[in-house]
């Protein structure tokens, strides 16, 4: 099984809801995302942190990639009908050579945890080209906190 879903990693998430992890700020400037290919099968309910199998293997690379990911800038957390939007800026990879599926955020500067999975519907290339995600008018994340 490869990728097949976006999706919020659950063990950070319980973290912050439990306070055992209350010092991320999802809209610090410090978080990354790295790129993926075909072969990382991202499990949202287990997996912790960047680093740590699956994600330590699999991770593209190649002419306008660096290993780890660009940093996510312009980062917002806003309130958006009942729901809290994640979000920040498009990512641009200009004269890169990259084949990628899919991508994971996290957070650097805490030993590297998961916050969010990306699947990009199918596996993108460029040859010495511009790599652009351009991420939904929803946001990256949108979680619903209204009653069911």
């Amino acid at each position: 099984m490869a990728w097949s879903a976006p999706g919020l990693f659950v063990v950070t998430q319980l973290a912050v809801f439990t306070n055992t992890l209350t010092t991320l700020n999802w809209g610090a400037e410090d978080h990354k995302f790295a790129f993926w290919t075909a072969s990382a099968t991202p499990n949202y309910g287990t997996d912790t942190a960047y680093g740590s199998a699956p994600w330590n293997s699999g991770e593209s690379s190649g002419a306008g990639y660096s290993t780890g990911g660009p940093l996510l800038l312009g980062t917002t957390m806003t309130h958006v009908s009942g729901s809290i939007k994640f979000d920040a800026d498009n990512i641009e990879l200009a004269d890169s050579t990259i084949t990628a599926e899919g991508g994971v955020g996290y957070a650097d500067a805490l030993s590297n945890q998961l916050l969010f999975g990306v699947w990009f519907g199918e596996l993108l290339e460029t040859q010495d080209g511009l790599f652009l995600i351009t991420w939904d008018s929803l946001g990256i994340a949108l979680q619903d906190l209204t009653p069911a």
